[in-house]
């Protein structure tokens, strides 16, 4: 009975020390280890870009029917399909697209290589309600991967004077004030009578006075054009219909 006892005993113990041992044993727990080659920082941020992709912006503003368009630059990365939406109250306003130098215009269902664009949009008197003096618009541009996001701001331009943006003036000699403030970061005056466009820069905040008399045309163009750093502008029309001027 005693050699037995001391036998199990033994058991005991030989057992209590493997069981101790064995961790040292077996083998170590994986731990992940960190790639920090030039080749998986790159794959990172591949895959940072891809979760960035811009494939869809929207415009929205207001108009004025007929003398007035607006500009929004933006840029694409590869070639893709012109694919527009109107929102709601779009009606009486529409698109198109142009490259910077109005060598090519797009419109919807177009393929658009990759390049830099104009979203101009303008209004259409076919389409619109009955002498409405200012069109809500809403566009979705889609089908394009944008360079960055395009910035769909417009710079604001206020215009005191004239009131109106078609003016009428009888004969006799008159004097007509272009007066007004903008936040653009470039304002540009334009005047065309019978010939080409002349242009001029105006400061942010402007005051300009055009004379007509018996020499004027009878017929009167003029463009004031406010455009902000991202290449976005605003350019807003005016005619001065003369009874006492020259015409063609």
């Amino acid at each position: 009975m005693l050699k037995t006892r001391i036998l199990l005993l033994i058991g005991i113990g030989l057992f209590m020390v493997l069981l101790f041992l064995t961790p040292s044993f077996l083998p170590p727990k994986a731990v992940p280890v960190l790639d920090l080659s030039a080749k998986a920082e790159e794959k990172v941020t591949k895959e940072v870009k891809e979760k960035k992709k811009i494939t869809s912006v929207q415009w929205k503003g207001n108009i004025y029917l007929d003398l007035e368009t607006h500009y929004y630059h933006f840029s694409t990365t590869k070639k893709g399909t012109i694919h527009v939406t109107w929102g709601p109250n779009t009606d009486g306003s529409d698109f198109i697209i142009t490259d910077q130098n109005w060598g090519s215009m797009y419109g919807n269902g177009d393929v658009l290589p990759a390049g830099d664009y104009m979203f101009v949009v303008t209004s259409n008197p076919i389409e619109s309600q009955e002498d409405p003096s200012l069109l809500t618009y809403e566009f979705t541009l889609k089908g394009l991967l944008f360079k960055e996001a395009p910035i769909t701001t417009l710079p604001q331009l206020t215009i005191e004077s004239p009131v109106n943006l078609v003016t009428l003036l009888p004969k006799g000699d008159h004097t007509i004030t272009f007066k007004g403030r903008t936040d653009a970061d470039f304002l540009l005056f334009g005047a065309s009578g019978f010939g080409d466009e002349v242009t001029e820069s105006l400061t942010s905040s402007f005051e300009k006075q055009l004379v007509f008399n018996e020499k004027s045309p009878a017929y009167n163009f003029y463009r004031i054009t406010a455009t902000n750093e991202a290449g976005n502008a605003v350019n807003r029309y005016f005619e001065v219909l003369y009874e006492g001027g020259i015409r063609e």
